[in-house]
């Protein structure tokens, strides 16, 4: 077993403590402002981590009686909850079906697709049931053919998802052009279960809901080591420590080395997103028309939601490692290509954070010691999953049995090429950018 590591513990050093301002600010709701952790407590279990997955738990922990204490190093929701885009489509992971079978099974596999078509419902009703605002914004998440090639695997899809009943529709060429506001794509593929959110509020609803419940929460407490012990685990911090029988550790994208190995098993891509000042009302009549969010099939692709006061959300650039400065205008002519008829619109802010990729582009639970347990590798499918994950953990920890959760649970697998992401990274993109920029000038 391995040795965890019981010194100072300092993830990520070079991000800004301050959760930055995006276009889910406003809407978010007030800050928690939580007190930081004083003093030793027990509790049946203690949380790392502040985000989707960690939150979750802690709601559903309190829910079925237990008591819990959750650690976060900044404030709630500073990590990928409080950074993503808000897209909340019906998949589990971005597996098809065949591929979901061959790397979760016959059992967990069809389990886990299930689930994430009931994604969105999910999060729509659990909102509902504990009365988080959450700005939901309805229509479908639409996905656009960049190619010949690609509209042929959006047919594919569509008569795949038709025959499960799911309510999807394929748009030609036509069509699409009349949606998105463009017409340099070849057809669309719309899922009219998707929908979209205010990320923030949702976790910082789902906090509340969970302190509501008797779960308590602290902030601005770093975990600085963590220890066995003979009745579980001591999570200590810079001014307190917490023992607890279980330890649930909740980091996913912001995961260092606190458990041996557990890091190389995700490679975190760091994401740029920004958005415009508000649409004129010609423009926002024509553009994104009646869909939550649309995302096209390009290997880097280009994502952008129109949001209800007319301010256009996008995708402004993928990276690895720090912060860098956004090249605004680069990111804003790569969308007006898409769009012409932006010109002259204004860009009004930009922000950035990590979305995991994992091994095999989904989910994994690991039981990585006996009570310690980790839901990890959200692959850009953090709104819904991450609080399904989060419930899953407290269903485990509350006596559920293993073959009874929605994957397996195992041991940590590291990424052989780990070592050399941030080194071939960079270039890796520019390669995967330039087949982009080929098929597009192909295509036309």
């Amino acid at each position: 077993m391995p040795k965890p590591r019981c010194d100072l513990y300092f993830p990520n050093t070079n991000e800004d403590p301050v959760l930055p301002h995006t276009i889910f600010t406003k809407g978010g709701g007030a800050q928690l402002l939580l007190p930081s952790l004083q003093g030793a407590l027990t509790a049946d279990v203690v949380i790392v981590g502040g985000g989707f997955v960690g939150v979750s738990a802690a709601l559903h922990l309190a829910e079925a009686g237990k008591s819990v204490v959750l650690v976060e190093a900044n404030e709630i929701g500073w990590g990928s909850a409080g950074r993503n885009a808000g897209h909340v489509a019906p998949h589990a992971t971005k597996l098809n079906d065949e591929k979901l079978n061959a790397v979760y099974g016959p059992v967990y596999g069809p389990r886990l697709a299930k689930v994430g078509a009931g994604a969105p419902d999910f999060v729509q009703d659990l909102a509902a049931r504990l009365g988080i605002d959450i700005s939901v914004v309805k229509g479908g998440i639409m996905t656009v053919a960049h190619t010949d090639a690609a509209a042929e695997g959006l047919k594919a899809e569509a008569a795949r998802l038709t025959k499960t009943g799911a309510a999807v529709e394929l748009l030609s060429k036509e069509a699409t052009a009349r949606v998105v506001g463009s017409d340099c794509y070849r057809a669309a593929l719309v899922d009219r279960r998707g929908i979209a959110i205010n990320p923030l509020a949702w976790v910082r609803g789902l906090a509340r809901a969970a302190m509501l419940r008797g779960a308590r929460l602290y902030e601005h407490s770093r975990m600085r080591g963590m220890t066995r012990t003979a009745n579980g685990w001591r999570v200590v911090t810079g001014q307190g420590e917490v023992e607890a029988g279980t330890l649930l550790l909740c980091t996913n994208a912001y995961t260092d080395d606190t458990w041996p190995g557990l890091k190389r098993t995700i490679i975190p891509v760091r994401t740029y997103l920004a958005w415009t000042k508000p649409l004129p009302d010609r423009l926002r009549e024509s553009v994104l028309v009646g869909i939550s969010a649309m995302i096209d099939t390009r290997r880097v692709p280009v994502a952008m939601r129109l949001h209800p006061d007319g301010r256009l959300q996008f995708g402004a650039g993928v990276g690895f490692g720090a912060p860098q400065q956004v090249d605004l205008a680069v990111a804003f002519r790569r969308l007006k290509d898409v769009l012409p008829q932006l010109e002259g619109v204004e860009v009004e802010g930009v922000w950035n954070g990590w979305v995991t990729r994992g091994i095999a582009d989904g989910w994994r639970i690991h039981e990585l010691a006996p009570g310690l347990v980790t839901a990890i590798a959200c692959n850009g499918r953090g709104v819904a999953m991450g609080p399904i994950m989060g419930r899953e953990l407290a269903r485990y920890v509350s006596g559920t049995p293993r073959d009874e959760l929605i994957v397996p649970l195992t041991q940590p697998k590291g990424i052989a090429w780990y070592p050399f992401y941030q080194m071939f990274g960079p270039t890796a993109l520019k390669a995967l950018k330039m087949l982009d920029k080929m098929e597009m000038a192909r295509r036309a």
